[in-house]
């Protein structure tokens, strides 16, 4: 087998080459190679365009440069899709392509993940190889990610190099054109009021709103409303005209259950067995109307709580995105095998839910969670769970998938940036060892605290092993016991005493899960008190600025102080804001 030099005893056999006319991203794609070719061996690379003659090897980026084009099939550039990447070495030279700008991006990451280690942790913590050669074999490497949009929605895993780096595409990535861009949402979440906003409509138009019980509610749309339709159908072609960056737009049902019941929706859904008929068939419509002027747009809607059953006959427009929630399930352990050991649970269901629209559905999308959302800081040990999860969405063909964090401004702890890292990694490749994944991640962030994190990890995944892991647990759940919690902070101690600087920082951010689990639980209310001061202190010393979903830090802290395990939210108010 022939092997490439590109550097050898320091010298540089190679050039970068890019074409004449190359986009930003291509570009920056090659900047990228020479950047970290360079930070890896201290060998500088000459990058130059195509307009110059080829005066050696080469290092070709993208598919328009020199005379890729004739190197490769047209078959086999279309197979690549909008996101997968070729690295094929050809004769002398090297080509790193895609068959868009992103795909070629995406190339010259793969290439320095492979051949120079390149590994991008955090928004904070990236390794690579300290080499004094460069040489690769003969190579023909084809890579196209698992699902074609891969969203970690947590806070730091928004950072626009943090998502070109691990080729997640999430619509609130801070995603740069030059960096690839995103799959971008308008709106990807409730949007019934948004259509159809009942400020305008309702009092001279409540039947243009949901029946219920024989009254008509601005809780929800009448979908089956000729009127409605088209008045969201305009409303969509405006969001287009005013919003050209954004490829997808929302048409999902309000977050409640008040779905219209009036004769001629109750006809519909009653022959498909589920009030997710009347949301396809409206966002059918709207799709198919969209579809003549805007044929690459797509529509989102959600399978979720009462839409969760798929329709007997009717099938989502291509154009639709259907994004099925799991909100109801558990995750101790993967789906699969809590629905063949609870045959009757949420989870059972869901499973049979993704079998049901995978037949049917040309885009399924997930919508997952992996935090606790009444207690952002308290271990939510689902990381084995998510991988094998994901394996499973991948099983049946599931084409996006969003896992759902910490996404306030100040982010959090309870290990979100290990989970942003493996989400990112495995939606690109589901068959990843997660151990290996944790092990690299906890090695380098945690440095030599990184074994003590390791054996935290492993406590806290038994202790939910079998057990019921809910988004909405409170710290006196059974799975955690006195004597979890005294190891746990031990091993949080020891990883402290091992590190200093930046390192012991991170590590001491993550303690705070356990910390808080410590405050919350003292059953004298004026030790309590005393100890959550402390605390507090520690949480504003990170930045934090949620502990508790859309509930303001300072009346978290106070809920706190006023009862054990933080769990009566009846006085102090919740948040609701657009996560930008």
């Amino acid at each position: 087998m022939k092997n490439y030099v590109i550097i050898e005893n320091k010298k540089c056999n190679y050039h970068i080459v890019g074409a004449n006319f190359s986009t930003s991203c291509d570009r920056y794609a090659a900047s990228q190679l020479q950047k970290y070719i360079y930070d890896s061996t201290g060998v500088f690379i000459p990058y130059f365009s195509d307009r110059c003659d080829k005066i050696g090897p080469e290092i070709i980026v993208g598919i328009d440069t020199r005379n890729a084009k004739s190197l490769v099939s047209r078959e086999e550039i279309d197979s690549l899709g909008e996101e997968g990447c070729l690295i094929k070495t050809l004769g002398e030279d090297i080509l790193i392509t895609g068959k868009t700008s992103r795909g070629t991006l995406y190339g010259a990451y793969e290439f320095l993940e492979r051949f120079l280690g390149l590994r991008v942790f955090t928004k904070d913590v990236e390794t690579f190889d300290r080499k004094d050669s460069l040489i690769i074999p003969e190579t023909d490497i084809k890579v196209i990610p698992d699902f074609e949009y891969r969203d970690s929605y947590s806070r730091f895993a928004f950072e626009g190099e943090f998502c070109a780096k691990n080729r997640l595409n999430t619509t609130l990535g801070d995603i740069s054109v030059e960096k690839g861009g995103n799959l971008k949402f308008y709106n990807c979440h409730h949007a019934a009021d948004d259509l159809v906003a009942p400020s305008i409509y309702f009092d001279e138009h409540p039947e243009y709103f949901a029946e219920v019980d024989g009254k008509r509610t601005p809780d929800q749309l009448c979908l089956s409303n000729p009127n409605v339709i088209e008045i969201a159908t305009n409303t969509v072609k405006r969001w287009i005209k005013e919003n050209p960056e954004c490829r997808v737009f929302s048409v999902a049902q309000n977050d409640n259950e008040g779905y219209c019941r009036c004769k001629s929706c109750r006809a519909i859904d009653e022959k498909e067995g589920t009030p997710a008929a009347t949301n396809i068939l409206f966002a059918n419509k709207i799709a198919e109307e969209i579809e003549k002027t805007n044929p690459n747009i797509l529509l989102h809607t959600f399978a979720y709580q009462y839409t969760r059953i798929a329709p007997k006959t009717i099938k989502p427009h291509p154009n639709l995105i259907v994004r099925l929630c799991n909100i109801e399930c558990e995750w101790g352990n993967s789906i699969e095998e809590i629905a063949k050991r609870e045959p009757e649970s949420k989870t059972a269901e869901f499973l049979n839910n993704i079998k049901e629209w995978s037949k049917i559905c040309d885009r399924l999308y997930i919508w997952d969670y992996a935090v606790n959302f009444s207690h952002y800081l308290m271990p939510f040990p689902n990381i084995y769970s998510m991988a094998e999860n994901i394996k499973i969405y991948k099983k049946y063909g599931i084409k996006g998938m969003l896992q759902e964090g910490n996404f306030s401004y100040g982010g959090g702890a309870a290990l979100d940036d290990l989970k942003s890292y493996m989400i990112a990694r495995l939606s690109v490749n589901a068959d990843l060892d997660p151990d290996e994944l944790i092990f690299e991640f906890t090695e380098a962030v945690y440095g030599k605290g990184g074994k003590y994190i390791r054996e935290y990890i492993r406590l806290i995944t038994l202790a939910v092993d079998k057990q019921r892991l809910t988004l909405y647990d409170h710290p006196n759940v059974s799975y955690i016991d006195d004597n979890l919690i005294l190891l746990a902070d031990k091993l949080f101690k020891m990883a402290e005493d091992a590190e200093s600087g930046e390192t012991r920082k991170r590590t001491q951010r993550e303690h705070l899960s356990i910390e808080y689990l410590k405050t919350v639980r003292i059953k004298d209310d004026k030790k309590r008190e005393e100890a959550v001061d402390i605390f507090a202190e520690k949480v504003r010393s990170f930045r934090i600025t949620e502990i508790m979903e859309r509930i303001h830090l300072d009346i978290s802290f106070d809920m706190m102080k006023k009862n054990q395990y933080a769990s009566d939210r009846s006085e102090g108010y919740r948040l609701y804001y657009i996560v930008r």
